[in-house]
């Protein structure tokens, strides 16, 4: 069971805030929220700390199968008990199957790379397995790729992390998860700016340093203007908007970006997009979206390497 905790303790959150406590007994896995590592500003409903943890379920779910045990998993088993969401039941032996292996393999070379992306389209077929795996879920995906969703999308991101850092609420909490040292929140050298003067995105990227400050696509002078980075934009939804669509949007995303890193493929979360309520519905408005919006990620082939540090297994 040690082997399946650990794994699952590799999944991707929030902030690294890492927010879910994991019990073995037996055969029997538990993963509860660990409401104390739950954002306050960028996450009041909790919906970001339950597709944080259906990562980490997911993660847990084919750490299982890759050992050969057979598993039953159940979302939210008690309806007294709200903060125990999933209870995995390994009841049996069955061989992995390839792709369950693989994405088991590609754990601990999964990583949010939030630095420039090769000239390199993303695979055809991967974006297509991850729709299929999604839809296994009842989670959709879009490719947001016309010109007017982008710059709906630019939009919607701008607006919104302006917003935020006009709140000393937001400041506050990004301080306490930027920079770190610990084994939690996001580490200095995984926020540091390390976009070349030549080369911008063409969506805003988060800014740690919390002044929603973004590099210009114009050229300066008689220089010219900066190569802009197109890259591929992926957007996880749901039908409800409830905690257990929360969990099976965690889910299709762990699973994705699994399978995105097992091929080389990075990822990395535009975060302002779907923060807050407001954003959310907004975005769901502006794309004419026929359900909610849970995720948006941008993905191609990265060049940087994992620098985000995990709690150790007794920890959680």
């Amino acid at each position: 069971m040690a082997i399946v905790l650990e794994c699952a303790a590799l999944a991707p959150s929030v902030h690294n805030t890492q927010p879910w406590q994991m019990s073995a007994t037996g055969n029997v896995i538990e993963v509860r929220a660990d409401r104390t590592r739950q954002l306050g500003y960028l996450d009041p409903t909790g919906r970001q700390l339950h597709v944080s943890c259906g990562a980490a379920i997911e993660f847990a779910f084919l750490a299982a199968r890759s050992i050969g045990r057979e598993c039953v998993l159940r979302l939210l088993p008690d309806a007294d008990d709200a903060d125990l969401l999933a209870r995995i039941q390994l009841v049996g032996v069955r061989p992995p199957t390839p792709i369950e292996q693989r994405l088991v393999e590609a754990m601990p070379l999964r990583y949010t790379d939030r630095g420039p992306y090769a000239d390199r389209p993303v695979p055809a077929g991967l974006v297509e397995d991850i729709r299929r795996r999604a839809t296994d879920l009842d989670v959709w995906v879009r490719t947001v790729d016309s010109a007017d969703d982008r710059r709906a999308l630019i939009t919607v991101l701008y607006d919104a992390e302006a917003t935020e850092v006009a709140d000393d609420d937001y400041a506050a909490e990004l301080a306490r998860w930027s920079g770190t040292v610990g084994d939690d929140g996001i580490p200095a050298g995984a926020v540091a700016d390390r976009w070349p003067s030549d080369r911008v995105s063409h969506v805003p990227l988060r800014d740690f340093a919390g002044h929603a400050s973004h590099p210009s696509a114009e050229g300066r002078g008689d220089e010219p203007p900066p190569a802009v980075e197109r890259d591929l934009l992926v957007m996880f939804g749901t039908p409800y908007d409830d905690p257990r669509a929360w969990l099976v949007a965690g889910r299709a995303l762990g699973w994705a970006l699994l399978r995105a890193a097992a091929v080389g493929v990075s990822a990395q979360p535009l975060g302002p997009a779907i923060d807050l309520p407001q954003a959310r519905a907004r975005l769901r408005h502006e794309l004419g979206l026929v359900g909610y919006p849970q995720f948006v990620v941008r993905m191609g082939f990265g060049a940087d390497r994992p620098r985000t540090r995990r709690r150790q297994s007794a920890q959680v």
